[in-house]
């Protein structure tokens, strides 16, 4: 039987690598839905906080992680400041888009992703790309964007500014590739 591969262990991993080593890494999930995510990296000691544009999904989270959670939406103007403002933190080491930019069109994402990364304090931009539509989108509710995360990077990020990933496949980020096997 093969190792299990945990996911929010290795992004736990790289927050601590690029995080100031004289406090708690901070790292916000965009596209939280209940907030499995956020719980998680908080097992593994990381100031998770995570926001959804949908109040009915962020209904759904356990009670115990609630108070980690925002009602927002990536195409805020302001989000920053009211993540910031909500949670009380300054930096964000990393700021992660989990699964959730084909719920845009490219040029919503291309916008709202050049705001968040020319935000003073705003480190690592990571983001989880799937490819199959959402199921609002299969059921007709809703249309969406489907991107492989190489051509969401060629339409929303050409210079390469952030990190794209499959989000079903390994994140392989920096402390994996230096001694952390990501294994349980």
């Amino acid at each position: 039987m093969g190792e299990r591969y945990d996911k929010e262990r290795e992004l736990a991993a790289f927050a601590e690598f690029v995080a100031d080593a004289d406090r708690e890494p901070v790292v916000v999930v965009a596209g939280c839905g209940a907030g499995a995510t956020v719980e998680s990296l908080r097992e593994y000691d990381v100031a998770a906080y995570g926001f959804d544009a949908s109040q009915s999904i962020l209904e759904t989270a356990a009670p115990s992680t609630r108070e980690w959670l925002l009602e927002a939406d990536i195409r805020d103007e302001d989000l920053v400041t009211s993540l910031r403002e909500a949670f009380g933190i300054d930096e964000i080491d990393i700021f992660v888009t989990e699964c959730m930019l084909s719920f845009l069109d490219v040029d919503e994402a291309t916008a709202a992703l050049a705001r968040i990364r020319e935000t003073n304090g705003v480190g690592v931009v990571l983001h989880l790309v799937r490819i199959d539509p959402p199921v609002a989108a299969q059921e007709g509710e809703i249309d969406a964007t489907i991107l492989p995360p190489a051509e969401w990077q060629a339409a929303c990020d050409p210079d390469g500014a952030d990190i794209w990933r499959d989000a079903l496949e390994r994140l392989d980020l920096p402390p994996s590739e230096t001694g952390d096997d990501g294994g349980t």
